[in-house]
C-alpha cells in the first residue's frame, strides 16, 4: 500500500495516534541507545581504553540529538 493511499484511508485521529506511538518508540530507542553509549564509555574508562570512551560518548551524543530532534517535530 502506498503512503498516499494510506493517508486518504486513515482518519485524522488515527493518523495522530500512529504518529504519537511512533514518537514514543523513537524516544524509547533514543533512551536505550544513550544508556548503551554510557555503558560503553564506562567500560572503556575502566579498561583505560580511550577509543571505547570516545565511541561511547559519540553514541550518547548522537542518540541525544536524535531524541531531542524528535521532540521538536510536529505530529501533524
Amino acid at each position: 500500500m502506498k503512503l498516499e493511499q494510506w493517508k486518504e484511508g486513515a482518519s485524522p485521529p488515527r493518523r495522530k495516534l500512529i504518529s504519537s506511538k511512533a514518537h514514543v518508540v523513537l524516544a524509547t530507542i533514543g533512551t536505550l541507545t544513550s544508556v548503551v553509549g554510557i555503558g560503553v564509555a564506562i567500560n572503556g574508562g575502566l579498561e583505560f581504553n580511550r577509543t571505547k570512551v570516545l565511541v561511547g560518548v559519540g553514541i550518547t551524543i548522537v542518540s541525544t540529538i536524535v531524541y531531542v530532534s524528535m521532540l521538536f517535530t510536529s505530529t501533524e
